[in-house]
């Protein structure tokens, strides 16, 4: 059996509610995909908190991400996504970046850890990513374009820009009336030795914050994004305020993660999830 042959497509498919006509390798179905896939596969990474470095082979992910139904970090949804794409007939690269939200600009660099793709279709490349979570936009971005691109009303553009002295580009979200830095992605292609490095940092290594605080996401197609970071519940509605809720008690996590992130976890995966909180609670209450 080779590599592509773990892809269950058809599971897939009804992992993320993908229903209605053959899937076809077109701009309007590239956008379904992304935006069912990001509302049923949620941005989680309790695999790394539990002592676990995720395993980025497509069998594997399979198990995880669409038999068990759990989610994931960039590198397994992405990684997911490409194997889905690929079988549906798209040309697909890979890119490597450096995660920059809540980083000022020109402010310290950030590691390259992070995992996106590049979608050609006709000639034209688009920037597809199902594996960030957070302000990422819900569809493809015209990756030559410079100008603002609307999706489901919010803003993003891409900006050239360099790192270590060669050519980058910057991808951008509007937020509170300003730009705001989301990611740096380098533009040469990344390989599977690129990831396994990377993946197995953000899993491992004390310096990388998905081994310090929990981290969840996942937006709604009506345009409503849920995040959790450690014990903070953040709701927010593109057109409204956001609401904060903090999580206290253990039957709160367990039914938040079903709840909102779609997540089953078992005792042992939520015994990390409570002890990374705590930590992060010990930190907060030491400044």
């Amino acid at each position: 059996m080779g590599p592509m042959d773990a892809l269950d497509l058809p599971a897939y498919f009804r992992r993320i509610g993908y229903t209605g006509a053959a899937a076809s390798p077109d701009v309007a179905t590239l956008g379904r995909l992304i935006a069912l896939h990001r509302t049923a596969i949620a941005f989680e990474n309790i695999d790394g908190l539990a002592g676990r470095v995720p395993r980025l082979d497509l069998g594997s992910l399979q198990r995880k991400l669409v038999d068990r139904r759990r989610g994931g970090h960039c590198f397994e949804q992405n990684h997911l996504f490409r194997a889905v794409l690929e079988r549906l007939g798209y040309r697909v690269d890979g890119l490597e970046g450096r995660v920059r939200i809540g980083v000022a600009s020109g402010g310290p660099d950030t590691p390259r850890t992070h995992m996106a793709l590049r979608v050609t279709i006709d000639g034209v490349a688009y920037l597809v990513d199902v594996g960030l979570g957070g302000p990422t936009p819900m569809a493809a971005l015209a990756q030559d374009e410079r100008g603002v691109q609307a999706i489901d009303g919010e803003s993003y553009r891409i900006v050239d820009v360099e790192h270590g002295g060669e050519p980058a580009w910057m991808m951008q979200g509007r937020a509170d009336e300003a730009w705001q830095d989301i990611y740096l992605l380098h533009r040469r292609i990344a390989g599977p030795a690129d990831y396994e490095v990377a993946n197995w940092f953000v899993s491992t290594s004390p310096a990388a914050v998905l081994q310090t605080e929990l981290i969840l996401s996942r937006p709604l197609l009506d345009g409503t994004r849920h995040g959790l970071r450690n014990d903070r519940l953040m709701t927010r509605h593109r057109t409204g305020r956001p609401k904060l809720r903090r999580l206290t008690a253990r039957a709160d996590f367990s039914e938040v993660l079903a709840d909102i992130f779609l997540l089953q976890i078992d005792d042992g995966d939520l015994d990390a999830v409570m002890a990374t909180v705590e930590r992060a609670r010990g930190g907060e209450r030491g400044h």
